[in-house]
């Protein structure tokens, strides 16, 4: 059985690729109180990222501390110019992989709701163990940051957002008074005229989820 956005299946052992065995990583339930955020009591499974075998580039090029500083002392130098703030909520999650990953997870550290709900007790070993087939981003996976970085980068390009070739994180619009940086999840946005600020905002509302400032 899937979950609601396609990004696991519980899958019994045999579903695995036998070449795939080695690569079998782990998850781990881990839940934190975070007052500041909108969901404040917080439950995740980052997968272990160090068993997780991922061939090729697995780096995500982010703007570094002098790119963010020049954009903010351009802000100020520039007649009219605002900065905002946007920060994406899981970022990471939801991204689709060419190249699926698999994970076992204790049955004992299920949830008893969600064992019921995907029959996991059919799906378990005798070992106590069930399988799961990751299909898209999530957290702990070394390549989650550059495959969600990629598909935001598409989704820019689109509306004519470019990243600058020379220089990783640093973001212009082809006509637009909009230069922004990128570190991860976090956009810092030099623009002149509100019109223009909301352009980007409407156009990462229509795929994520937002907060500004």
């Amino acid at each position: 059985m899937k979950a609601p956005n396609s990004t696991i299946f519980f899958i019994d052992k045999s579903q695995v690729p036998q070449d795939r065995f080695r690569d079998i990583t782990y998850g781990k339930f881990v839940c934190t109180v975070r007052p500041q955020k909108l969901e404040s009591n917080r439950t995740r499974l980052p997968v272990g990222g160090n068993r997780a075998n991922c061939p090729g580039e697995v780096g995500t090029p982010t703007a570094d501390m002098l790119i963010v500083k020049v954009v903010l002392n351009s802000v100020v130098s520039t007649l009219n110019a605002q900065f905002m703030s946007i920060d994406i909520s899981n970022f990471y999650l939801n991204a689709p992989m060419q190249r699926y990953e698999y994970l076992k997870l204790k049955l004992t550290d299920v949830p008893e709701e969600i064992i019921e709900e995907c029959n996991l007790r059919e799906k378990a070993t005798e070992e106590g163990f069930v399988y799961v087939d990751v299909w898209k981003g999530v957290y702990g996976l070394p390549q989650a940051g550059l495959l969600a970085q990629q598909l935001v980068e598409d989704r820019l390009n689109d509306k004519r957002y470019k990243q600058s070739p020379i220089i990783p994180g640093l973001w212009v619009h082809e006509w637009r008074p909009i230069q922004f940086t990128v570190v991860v999840d976090d956009f810092g946005m030099k623009y002149v005229g509100e019109e223009h600020t909301q352009h980007l905002v409407s156009v990462l509302n229509d795929h994520y989820d937002i907060t500004t400032d």
